[in-house]
């Protein structure tokens, strides 16, 4: 008498006709997905928008970088710049913009630091000062999100560059001018703009 499969072994090839039927689909599905994604995936896991551009570096490095104090990172080969016209002082209230290049991934961010009485703050509430189109912004004190520092600044950069635009920070229950004199509005707008030339940003 012939020996009949096992109730075992049919199970096992009812089990792998299934798992060949639903890779096959899971296939296709990502094939027909993939029509109608009109933008190239990006497979490096970083974004586009913090990537270093060789010119925009090259132009840092030879004509704007003298106006920056530099901290290093050596073994994580990361570089934190701070315009010159920012005052150390941490005494200070008001709110700093670095500008730091993580040569390990060829990126560069922006990373808003409050100093003063602000860094006692979970947040700021900010506006400019520019009537009758006044708009307001909280700040999240501590936030590691990099898009979030770039729009932030992006914002309160589009602020100073208005004809006599200034920025308000709500402090001790009344608006206060946030950046004291115009070195450091000139600072902000630097940083961010540096920033923007080395990215190749708009």
């Amino acid at each position: 008498m012939a020996n009949s499969p096992s109730n075992n072994d049919t199970s096992q090839k009812e089990m792998f006709k299934l798992l060949k039927i639903f890779g096959l689909t899971s296939l296709g599905l990502v094939l027909v997905l993939s029509l109608f994604n009109g933008h190239r995936a990006n497979n490096s896991g970083e974004d586009p928008t913090f990537k270093i551009k060789d010119a925009g570096l090259l132009f840092f490095y030879n004509l704007r970088r003298i106006d920056y104090q530099v901290q290093r990172l050596t073994e994580a080969k990361i570089e934190i710049y701070t315009h010159s016209s920012f005052e150390k002082d941490s005494t200070q209230n008001t709110l700093l913009l670095d500008l730091i290049l993580n040569k390990n991934k060829q990126t560069a961010f922006l990373y808003m630091k409050p100093q003063g009485v602000f860094l006692k703050s979970e947040s700021l509430k900010l506006r400019n000062g520019k009537l009758p189109d006044q708009e307001t912004l909280t700040l999240n004190i501590g936030t590691a999100d990099r898009h979030i520092h770039l729009e932030a600044s992006r914002k309160i950069a589009q602020w100073l560059q208005q004809e006599e635009g200034f920025v308000e920070v709500f402090s001790n229950n009344k608006w206060n001018n946030l950046f004291q004199n115009k070195n450091k509005k000139e600072a902000f707008n630097a940083t961010f703009i540096d920033f923007l030339k080395i990215t190749a940003n708009k």
